[in-house]
């Protein structure tokens, strides 16, 4: 009969554990860190767990996606990956020829300064129908669209000597001329149930004034009369009421070109088309100025 097995005691076994990094298995040397990650290996107490820089694979639901302006942060070399930047768009609209007129100069001018940069601001152009239900509409689709800062319309008066900033539009339509279609108002509501009237929200009086520094002959009208021009300024402002950050309205009337003048044969005012031009680009800066 042989010697009888010693086994250690559990304490002098742990002891022996806790001082020694690794144990026999089948005669050999086993690590039990050896194949653990850092956050798994034991730690003395107190110890901080210092993880590292390159993060493991993500697993479980995806990640979210960066937004735009984190992906511009973390673009690639040579460019943001998106643009971000939000440009602020002033929208101006001329008519088309109506009555007898043969050309309109608000269309020319409205052609004329699109796409033009104004600090921080585009302008975009359009030109509207001489079209009493055609022409709201237009501008409500523009709007939906190019979501204005700023709306610069123009239009076209015979018998105004300067250009006129149109302070007030009133809801009455009364066409002394019929519009392109034929369609004759009659006091009709510009907008059936809105207020009497809306005030211009453009810098008018600073308008004016920069206009006058210029050498341009200007004022401030107090009526847009009752044609298309006055419907197309309240439906705009009418649009616009009710959106937390609405763009800026207003409406200036350019008088007629010396050759509308020449031909029709009257003694009527005019105003040459380069002039207007400078007019409208003068208004057009104060207004980018205003939105700065």
């Amino acid at each position: 009969m042989g010697r009888p097995l010693l086994r250690p005691r559990r304490g002098d076994r742990r002891a022996a554990l806790r001082g020694a990094p690794d144990r026999r298995r089948d005669g050999l040397r086993v690590d039990r860190n050896v194949d653990r990650p850092a956050a798994l290996r034991p730690r003395a107490r107190g110890q901080r767990v210092v993880h590292d820089a390159v993060a493991p694979p993500h697993r479980g639901r995806a990640r979210r996606r960066c937004g735009p302006a984190e992906a511009q942060a973390a673009g690639p070399a040579g460019g943001p990956r998106y643009n971000t930047s939000v440009t602020p768009v002033i929208l101006v609209t001329g008519f088309e020829p109506f009555g007898t007129f043969g050309v309109n100069p608000t269309e020319g001018l409205a052609k004329a300064v699109d796409g033009r940069r104004l600090g921080d601001g585009q302008v975009r152009s359009a030109v509207l129908p001489v079209h009493h239900a055609e022409a709201a509409l237009r501008v409500g689709a523009l709007l939906a669209e190019t979501h204005p800062a700023a709306v610069l319309h123009l239009g076209l008066a015979a018998e105004r000597a300067r250009v006129a900033l149109e302070r007030v539009a009133v809801n009455v339509m009364e066409y002394e001329q019929p519009d392109n279609a034929g369609w004759r108002a009659r006091g009709e509501p510009c907008v059936p149930g809105g207020p009497a009237a809306y005030f211009a929200t453009l810098p008018l009086e600073a308008i004016r004034q920069a206009l006058t520094a210029d050498g341009i002959p200007a004022y401030v009208s107090h009526t847009a009369g009752t044609y298309l021009c006055n419907q197309t300024l309240y439906t705009t402002l009418h649009a616009v009421r009710s959106r937390s950050r609405a763009p800026r309205v207003g409406f200036i009337h350019v008088p007629l070109l010396p050759s509308m003048v020449a031909a029709s044969g009257l003694e009527q005012p005019s105003m040459d088309f380069p002039l207007m031009l400078r007019a409208v680009e003068v208004a057009l800066g104060v207004i980018a100025g205003d939105l700065a």
